[in-house]
């Protein structure tokens, strides 16, 4: 029996106890930010473009940031519906009615959204002649971009700037500074 326990191998045992007791790493989840646009003839101004891409790639070190333009309203709420349901994401709209909160108070509510369980967050902004009622029924939010109309292109990047001011709120980075 000794010569038994003298040939086992007890360095497996080790490796498999002390990994096993290794504090567990905290896994973090990317939380994904979708700017959705409607373009229906699919132009846009390529320097308009650029910066929007430049704002949403900035905000990429806190947010997983994307642009993604729909030809029609009804392709985009259909795209919405499908991550709504299977990507726990919340959907918000860009409407010249909706809420018109600061830019604070739209990072503290992207916060809660994060915190609150849902994975992503598509924030659409709308076309030219504005969200239907169906489209404002599906929303889970709808805030204002301010009281002015804006052409949809500079609609979406203020949209794309202030997801970029939202993830450096968050952060505590300098560039937003409150004023």
């Amino acid at each position: 029996m000794f010569a038994l326990l003298g040939t086992f191998n007890f360095s497996y045992f080790h490796v498999a106890i002390s990994t096993f007791w290794q504090p567990i790493r905290q896994i973090s989840v990317p939380y994904t930010i979708v700017v959705l646009t409607v373009r229906p003839s699919g132009a846009q101004t390529r320097s308009v473009e650029s910066l929007i891409e430049r704002y949403l790639e900035r905000s990429n070190p806190f947010f997983q940031a994307e642009l993604r333009p729909f030809r029609t309203a009804p392709l985009l709420l259909a795209w919405a519906a499908e991550r709504q349901k299977r990507d726990a994401a919340a959907f918000w709209l860009a409407d010249l009615g909706g809420l018109s909160i600061h830019s604070e108070a739209f990072a503290e509510r992207i916060r809660q959204a994060r915190d609150g369980g849902q994975r992503s967050l598509l924030l659409g902004v709308g076309p030219a002649d504005g969200w239907d009622d169906r489209a404002r029924a599906q929303a889970d939010c709808r805030f204002s971009l301010g009281p002015m109309t804006l052409p949809h292109e500079l609609a979406t990047l203020v949209l794309a700037e202030q997801v970029y001011r939202a993830s450096t709120i968050l952060q505590g980075h300098p560039y937003h500074l409150g004023h």
